[in-house]
């Protein structure tokens, strides 16, 4: 599975200009703030004439990153999903779900009134519970690993506990974790909501057999100065600001964008398309599609959509004294691979890429008897270049969650 250089000639949406202008000096705050949102549990379920969140305007969605306090600089489509390339990193639109995945000192949970307001007012949808006053769509998540300089952020996000405090003042039932030692600020951090009992039944009666949901999270820091070269980026950058971007059809200048240019070029160099064995003799031969940008002067950051429906996402901040890079995937990788590979074989291709000084790794799935809970806690006590500091497993009512911390030897 390796792009072609069509790849960037095919997106559904690209701002030439904010591409051009986009400038990383300032970047210092790797670690990611993901929200997940599960509206219903399946497309199946989705209500009325059949409108879906990919039927909601780009320049809505734009209006909404607007409040997070980032943009959209891409987007590559399929006929299953929407995926968006940010300033800060990351989005995915599914017909009843979505994901957003925000660095630096974004204000992502700032977007959550604005967001159920417009789904009520363009697809009719209301999660509103009457008898809390709050929302209560499928499922929520929010995640963070804890943040290297906290006293930057804005507003809720300097603290857990007020980031907290606002999600459960929004959604029913929701629950706080903090997963890992607290003291040394190297924890992480996790929010989910119940799933709404209701939906939860009616889906396990209605929904085809399909590929269970699983999510693998690899984050981290003290990356290898050679390493980090590879996403350091000698472009220049305009000096003149430009306003936001309107929604552009494909033009046939869009591989002469020298951001998405060299985004191409870093993935191909350091083989981050190359993550999952899909195309390989014993695999399925399934459909790749890649979208990535070199920020100037340094970072990086891509999403990989793989068989239509599922993506890995990669960012990268190189700078020394900060360096952080983050992977996160709902790949099913025995399911993509017919069994040949599996995440301790994703993972070892990752860490090589970076070699971090210090990691930790989170796997969702909905059932403990994934094969990749036992094969990822088998690396944690085979790995030579490797010590695992903490593993912790939790039982979140239908999903399990598996964390493991190591630092290099």
């Amino acid at each position: 599975m390796t792009i072609s250089i069509t790849e960037l000639t095919n997106h559904s949406y690209i701002d030439h200009q904010l591409s051009a202008t986009l400038d990383s000096t300032e970047a210092f705050e790797g670690p990611e703030k993901l929200l997940e949102i599960w509206f219903f549990p399946h497309v199946g379920k989705v209500p009325g004439e059949g409108k879906t969140l990919r039927d909601v305007p780009v320049e809505t969605w734009v209006s909404i990153l607007q409040l997070v306090k980032c943009e959209v600089l891409s987007i590559k489509s399929t006929p299953e999903m929407d995926a968006f390339l940010l300033s800060e990193s990351s989005m995915f639109i599914y017909p009843h779900r979505m994901t957003l995945k925000t660095c630096g000192t974004t204000t992502t949970l700032f977007c959550l009134p604005r967001l159920f307001e417009i789904l009520h007012e363009l697809l009719g949808w209301d999660f509103r519970n009457e008898e809390e006053g709050k929302f209560e769509p499928f499922k929520v998540f929010y995640s963070r690993r804890a943040f290297m300089f906290p006293s930057k952020q804005k507003s809720i996000h300097r603290n857990w506990g007020d980031e907290v405090d606002y999600l459960n003042a929004f959604f029913c039932s929701g629950k706080s974790y903090v997963v890992g030692r607290f003291d040394d600020r190297k924890h992480w951090n996790l929010y989910v909501t119940d799933t709404k009992e209701q939906d939860e039944q009616v889906a396990a009666v209605e929904e085809s057999p399909a590929v269970e949901d699983e999510t693998f999270e690899i984050l981290m820091t003290g990356l290898d100065p050679e390493c980090t070269e590879q996403f350091v980026s000698h472009r220049q950058v305009s000096a003149e600001p430009q306003p936001l971007g309107q929604p552009q059809e494909r033009t046939n200048d869009d591989a002469d964008d020298d951001g998405h240019l060299l985004g191409y070029s870093m993935t191909r160099k350091t083989g981050l398309d190359n993550v999952y064995n899909t195309a390989s003799a014993n695999s399925r031969d399934a459909e790749f599609h890649h979208d990535a940008f070199a920020f100037s002067p340094c970072g990086y950051s891509s999403n990989m959509i793989v068989d239509n429906h599922y993506y890995y996402t990669l960012h990268v901040t190189p700078e020394k004294g900060w360096s952080y890079a983050s992977f996160e995937s709902n790949v099913p990788v025995s399911e993509i691979s017919n069994d040949r590979q599996d995440n301790v074989d994703v993972l070892r291709k990752v860490l090589n890429v970076f070699r971090p000084r210090e990691f930790c790794l989170t796997f969702f799935a909905k059932s403990a008897g994934n094969k990749n809970f036992d094969s990822l806690q088998q690396f944690a006590s085979k790995s030579r270049l490797y010590e695992k500091k903490e593993r912790i497993i939790y039982d979140l009512e239908d999903y399990q969650l598996l964390y493991i911390r190591f630092e290099r030897k």
